[in-house]
């Protein structure tokens, strides 16, 4: 999306762009620990979500439902308070309405009244208990919940189009062909339901109608919905909640809002993943891009992982216009009896929800053998008393000089939380790390995280030669660190902050800024505290907007040469205790003289926890670029501590060739290079044996040493997938892994599909397609035969061309196939669009992959 420099019109641009990306709600904040007597839980917006809109001094009713995970009991002589910010009337408390025991929820309700001028308004408030003491939400029991309403001004503002009630004038297809309208539940080539009272996974029914649709019942199958063409205004904009329907638990799939003008391609305005885990997400999007143009909207939902349960909801699904004579509708509530625990097991006596990572997170950089101490922290789900006979003990991966086990320190009962400790010692070797550990109970019987109490939580470091940073207290540093790139860093950020030209509303900003300056300002910060109180060893940058509605700040960065391959990597949270921070991350870019452009956005709330940006640049490869740091309000304007924790360009070796093979190493399709054959030598149940020793050595360097090894701990076997690929999902009989491939072509994605499945025959493809396949033929590998098999599919506009290698596990009688896909868009006789991709060179290191497969003991 383009975006103006000249600093007239800055602030109105940023008016429309604010809400671009979702914004999650203060739904998944940690919990206080266990010995606090007196901390909540945020648990819904029974009424009045963020954002609704209100008529000039409207009266509304704000109700709020809270969770008591303290260790005392809330009694009637508690209260909520006005804390700060838009008071919404004369009531500055209410009394609880009932006795609320540890565990127990409660809704609590306000009378409130919206201001007469526009805006977008927020009020803060807090609990308090009955000697007067205020206490409230998050790890430290003293965050706030809040209302955040926007008056309308003009003549009013509503909805001019509703894709719920005009549901069947859309075209409904899946990969199956038409669908009817409204659809059956549970048809396996897809449906669409429009429903009045949608329930959302937060457990709370929306007041408003919205639209349940569930894809094709096939791997990477869909469903979308093409509406008759509809005239855009300027500041239109697209509203919805997108949530998976309430106990669909096993729902996994990827949001898309198409579109088409005339009879051109349709083309995506928007996309989102979404996967149960109890919250919901608004969509607030500008549609002013389209302005003037009559354009065919798209609806679409794709599977995204094992095809069953995919209940996906478009909540109250509008496009909303504001200055209509349409009289504005508050999106309410409906208050539903539910306590709702996302992560409780059905009838788990033990089970444990991952809370953060004390110390050393994900990434952390340490020094070859150097020594460090992890705390995890954990919290009690299950139903059973975690003992002092309960351990933590290592699974696989690198053990880091760790014990085998370490019992608790403390009981814990369900409910609470405790953090638990491993001192550790980094490999002798560079490279990426992990370490998997799980829980074990006094009768010795694993456990974990996790929906199914299985999953383990881990330890990952970075080791390379540079120095060890020792923790500290965060501290702006007037003139920022001098920052030692980490391996494979192209262009550090936090080195270069004051290279680059900051800009807020109030014009250009002075660098190292001043902590608290209104027109706001950027510092350096050596050894950041992050969401979750835990400290990075890496320097970041601190970034607060201008104190003001829709204020921002940005750095523009000197322009920068990109490669294939080159990634953009930062942490994103807002700062430790930054408890009003609501913000907006924009990477930003600008080639030449050209109007910038928009490369990613996310929305930010403080809630206890971080966020990791892994973006692929190759789509810029070959132009100096000039990246622009962007951080606006999304709300209230106060508080928005911003922080980018180690914000860097990160370049792997070989970025100049096709991505995850060597430069060295291209075999054809259907061939093994013998440079690029190594056979997995397993090692043994205590072994520890990082990725590269699982390579056999050879005389020269291996292409795959810097590969990561998939392993599936329960049908024990193994592969390597090359560096820049992102595990999207990975369960005991399933896993999806997104490969990195040549940006700038036909090819829209690559990826590795792996499934298990017990009990069939004959043992073949369930991974890849639906379809029948073109070719099948036995091959071995490394002494294991597989049935491969090859075919292709077109699916909304589409093409999925794949390969599959199935065989059975020894022993066994169950089938594991490892499917590879190739995306591609169907391009037709378009002139406009991009090349087509290079097959072999892209399937290529499907073959090596493969050639790494191996059982484990």
């Amino acid at each position: 999306m383009n975006f103006s420099f000249k600093l007239a019109s800055i602030a109105a641009i940023l008016a429309l762009l604010f809400s671009f990306a979702p914004i999650v709600g203060p739904a998944a904040q940690p919990v206080a620990a266990a010995t606090v007597c007196d901390a909540a839980q945020f648990v819904a917006d029974v009424t009045v979500a963020d954002g609704t809109v209100f008529a000039p001094g409207a009266t509304f009713k704000k109700t709020w439902r809270l969770k008591n995970v303290g260790t005392c009991t809330w009694t009637t002589g508690y209260s909520i308070a006005y804390a700060s910010g838009e008071k919404f009337g004369n009531v500055v408390s209410v009394t609880l309405p009932a006795t609320t025991a540890p565990g127990q929820t409660v809704d609590v309700s306000v009378d409130m009244t919206a201001p007469a001028a526009a805006g977008k308004y927020r009020g803060n408030w807090q609990l308090v208990n009955a000697s007067g003491v205020a206490f409230g939400i998050g790890a430290s029991a003293k965050g706030v919940f809040w209302v955040e309403i926007v008056v309308s001004s003009g003549g009013g503002a509503g909805a001019v189009y509703n894709f719920a009630d005009k549901a069947c004038d859309a075209a409904w297809t899946s990969g199956a062909g038409t669908l009817t309208c409204p659809g059956t539940d549970g048809d396996a080539k897809g449906f669409v339901l429009k429903q009045a009272n949608p329930k959302l996974e937060n457990g709370v029914a929306d007041a408003s109608a919205g639209l349940l649709v569930m894809p094709q019942a096939v791997d990477s199958g869909f469903i979308q919905g093409e509406y008759p063409a509809f005239k855009v205004q300027s500041g239109d904009r697209f509203q919805a909640i997108v949530s998976c329907e309430y106990n669909a638990t096993s729902c996994y799939v990827a949001y898309r809002l198409d579109y088409r003008i005339g009879t051109g391609a349709a083309q995506t305005l928007w996309t989102f993943r979404e996967k149960y885990e109890g919250q919901f997400y608004r969509l607030n999007l500008d549609l002013s891009r389209l302005a003037g143009q009559d354009v065919k909207f798209i609806l679409y939902v794709s599977a995204y992982g094992s095809p069953t349960g995919d209940r996906a909801l478009w909540g109250n699904p509008v496009i909303y216009r504001q200055g209509t004579t349409i009289t504005p509708t508050p999106v309410t509530f409906t208050p539903t009896p539910v306590t709702f625990t996302p992560t409780a097991p059905a009838s788990g006596c033990d089970k444990a929800q991952f809370i953060s990572d004390v110390t050393i997170p994900d990434g952390t950089v340490v020094a070859p053998g150097a020594t460090f101490k992890k705390v995890w922290r954990l919290k009690n789900i299950g139903t059973c008393t975690w003992t002092t006979g309960y351990s933590l003990f290592f699974v696989d991966g690198e053990k880091m000089g760790g014990p085998t086990t370490a019992p608790f320190p403390t009981a814990v009962i369900p409910g609470q939380t405790i953090d638990l400790t491993v001192n550790l010692i980094a490999p002798a070797a560079s490279g990426t790390f992990r370490g998997n550990w799980k829980l074990m109970n006094a009768s010795s019987q694993p456990f974990g995280i996790g929906t199914s109490a299985s999953n383990p939580f881990w330890v990952e470091i970075k080791v390379t030669g540079g120095p060890t940073v020792t923790p500290a207290t965060p501290s702006p540093t007037p003139t920022g660190p001098t920052s030692t790139p980490s391996a494979g860093t192209a262009y550090d950020f936090v080195a270069k902050v004051c290279e680059a030209k900051w800009v807020s509303g109030a014009g250009v900003l002075p660098c190292p800024g001043t902590d608290g300056d209104a027109k706001g300002w950027v510092l350096t910060l050596t050894n950041p505290q992050l969401e979750t109180g835990a400290t990075d060893t890496r320097p970041g940058l601190l970034t607060n907007p201008q104190n003001t509605t829709n204020g921002y700040i940005q750095g523009t960065y000197p322009a920068f040469r990109v490669q294939a391959g080159d990634r953009f990597q930062s942490i994103i949270n807002c700062q430790y205790n930054a408890t009003s921070c609501y913000v907006i991350f924009r990477l930003d870019y600008q080639i030449g003289e050209a109007a910038p452009k928009t490369f990613w956005t996310f929305g930010e709330k403080y809630e206890g926890q971080y966020y990791q940006a892994n973006l692929d640049l190759s789509s810029l490869a070959g132009q100096d670029v000039k990246f622009i740091l962007t951080v606006m309000a999304g709300s209230y304007a106060a508080g928005d501590r911003a922080v980018w924790v180690a914000p860097r360009i990160v370049r792997g070796t070989g970025a100049g060739s096709a991505p995850g093979v060597a430069a060295s190493a291209t075999p054809s399709a259907g061939s093994v290079a013998a440079t690029a054959t190594p056979t997995i030598q397993p090692a043994s149940a205590s072994a520890t044996a990082t990725t590269q020793a699982a390579v056999a050595p050879s005389a020269t360097t291996s292409p795959l040493t810097d590969w990561t090894a998939y392993k599936n701990t329960k049908y024990k076997f193994q592969f390597l997938y090359p560096p820049s690929s992102t595990v999207v999902d990975a369960k005991d009989d399933s896993a999806k892994i997104d490969l990195p491939f040549t940006a700038g072509t036909t090819l829209t994605s690559k990826y590795i599909n792996v499934s298990v499945v017990e009990g069939v025959s004959p043992c073949k493809n369930t991974v890849a397609s639906a379809g029948a396949p073109t070719s099948s033929e036995n091959v071995t590998i490394n002494g294991i035969t597989f049935l491969k098999e090859t075919g292709g599919d077109v699916a909304a506009g589409n093409v999925f061309e794949w390969v599959s290698y199935s065989t059975i596990r020894p022993g066994t009688n169950a089938c594991v196939s490892v499917g590879f896909v190739l995306r591609s868009q169907n391009t037709g006789t378009d002139p406009a669009a991009p090349p087509a991709f290079d097959k072999v060179a892209e399937s290529a290191v499907f073959q090596t992959i493969l050639s790494t497969f191996a059982w484990l003991p």
